[in-house]
């Protein structure tokens, strides 16, 4: 079955088809009209496509018909329409958004121009289609006010910015910047707007160096860029598009032209916020099904450390009440048993402290000594690393620590216990080695095993989702993806591993 998005062509001269199909070829499936009764008859068959490119000048039936006659079907209004012309007047680009249209590409065509406009918009009408789907950013506070999304424009020339302002304000917040420079500031200050207008020629930092800067920061690359400039040749329009940007505008700016493009990009926008937030809910469901796998192994290992405690207070117990019936028992003896009792009861209560602290969620940052985290952590896996027989040397460093601590335990936990996976099929000397360095900066913690190391093969794909050398009953690769989520998102530090000269090295790097 071909799942590829369904391209409807409406043109009256062929080698205008034939140019757009040796575009699209590779990556849509094709359909072609020469008319515009044709084009109608074909978007009411099964399946529909998912995008019109429609030509306006056609005999009998023009595209605006076309248009307007696909808008007015409830079957068809929700498809796409890009017209494909020659004409380019201001009433034309008007006319064409009036009925419905919701872009236009010009003659003659440019292959990367074509291609970037025919995927947004079929992206955009797929999210369109989705049931949850959401408003276009419009939030709304605790007095219910609706919060009009915000944009920064960013140009050097007073009448530019004047014109968008005056088109813009009823609808949106708008913040100026009269440079690149200026923009950068403002963007560091803490405004997050929703999407950014950028000229391309301005002095000392034009357009393009503004919009790379952006796109290579975190904090500010998903916010769309729409070029608004008077530059119309294909290589400054795809050199924008290869930057970041996700559309441009071509000056002097109309307004309905502007808005309509800004609409477009907003929806994304949001609808790209809801998916990745969705995203962000699963992997954190993901990351606590995982503490709670890890607690029941942790539940395990506690009852088998508490027997011999358990056994030691019963057998103290039980002497000390024998030898009060045969009168042999003195102050010494008594006390010798209660201190065998109290040194029980002691250790049962720090093993119960270490499990109970593991469940609470850190809701932030606190100081702690990373030995003895790590102390407490072998402390919990030792009954496992025992019955495997597992030789485990701590030589962590005695150094102090602001972050999540039990995000922290669960990462070594998860890493320890692929250790130990790997470790049971070894002959011999099974070992685990923990150790760390510092500096002023950061510390860095190494988890070494000799279980023979990662496949060279897998080594780039070991902190994958779902990857996993294992079969399905045995794991689902999801130990070291959270590991890797929890250090980098919750963390704020790096994970990596090596192979060593007898196994494999995972280092974790945190800020002190």
């Amino acid at each position: 079955m071909n799942s590829k998005p369904r391209v409807l062509i409406v043109d009256d001269v062929s080698s205008n088809i034939h140019l757009l199909m040796n575009i699209l070829k590779d990556d849509y499936t094709l359909i072609a009209a020469t008319n515009g009764e044709k084009a109608i008859s074909l978007t009411n068959m099964d399946p529909q496509p998912d995008i019109i490119l429609l030509d306006v000048v056609m005999p009998d039936m023009d595209g605006y018909e076309v248009c307007r006659r696909l808008k007015q079907n409830k079957q068809t209004a929700h498809i796409p329409i890009v017209f494909v012309t020659s004409l380019n007047s201001t009433e034309q680009q008007e006319e064409a958004i009036n009925v419905g249209a919701i872009d236009f590409i010009t003659k003659p065509l440019s292959r990367n121009i074509v291609l970037h406009k025919v995927k947004t918009y079929i992206n955009l009408n797929s999210l369109n289609d989705k049931k949850d789907s959401i408003s276009i950013r419009k939030l709304k506070d605790t007095n219910t006010k609706i919060i009009k999304p915000s944009i920064l424009v960013v140009d050097d020339t007073p009448e530019n910015i004047q014109v968008m302002i005056q088109v813009l304000k009823n609808e949106y917040i708008v913040t100026v910047a009269t440079s690149g420079a200026k923009a950068l500031e403002i963007l560091s200050n803490g405004l997050s707007p929703d999407l950014i207008l950028l000229d391309v020629v301005m002095p000392k930092m034009n357009g393009y160096e503004f919009c790379e800067l952006i796109n290579l920061d975190d904090k500010y690359k998903h916010i769309p860029i729409i070029f608004v400039t008077i530059l119309e040749h294909e290589k400054d329009i795809v050199k924008g598009f290869e930057l970041g940007a996700v559309d441009y505008v071509v000056k002097p700016i109309e307004p309905i032209v502007l808005k309509a493009r800004i609409n477009t990009h907003l929806k994304l926008k949001g609808y790209s916020d809801k998916l990745i937030e969705d995203i962000r809910v699963k992997e954190d469901l993901i990351i606590n099904q995982s503490k709670l796998a890890l607690l029941g192994e942790m539940f395990e290992n506690v009852t088998h450390q508490w027997k011999q405690p358990l056994s030691s207070i019963n057998v103290t117990t039980t002497g000390i009440k024998i030898q009060k019936d045969y009168n042999q028992l003195d102050d010494e003896k008594l006390l010798n048993g209660l201190n065998t009792i109290e040194n029980a009861v002691k250790y049962l209560s720090d093993t119960v402290d270490d499990f109970g602290n593991f469940l609470i969620n850190d809701s932030k940052k606190y100081e702690f000594n990373i030995e003895v985290l790590i102390s407490r952590t072998l402390n919990l896996l030792s009954p496992k690393l025992a019955d495997y027989s597992i030789i485990v040397e701590n030589n962590v460093e005695n150094v102090l620590l602001i972050n999540y601590e039990n995000d922290l335990m669960q990462v070594l936990m998860n890493i320890i216990l692929n250790a130990l996976d790997k470790l049971v099929n070894v002959k011999g000397n099974r070992k685990i080695i923990i150790d760390s360095t510092h500096n002023e900066n950061s510390i860095t913690i190494r988890v070494q095993d000799n279980a023979g190391g990662v496949n060279p093969e897998n080594i780039d794909c070991i902190f994958d989702k779902y990857f996993t050398t294992k079969s399905k009953k045995e794991g689902r690769g999801l130990g070291l993806f959270i590991s890797k989520k929890i250090v980098e998102d919750r963390l704020s530090g790096e994970i990596n591993v090596s192979n060593i000269s007898d196994g494999a090295c995972f280092e974790i790097v945190l800020s002190i």
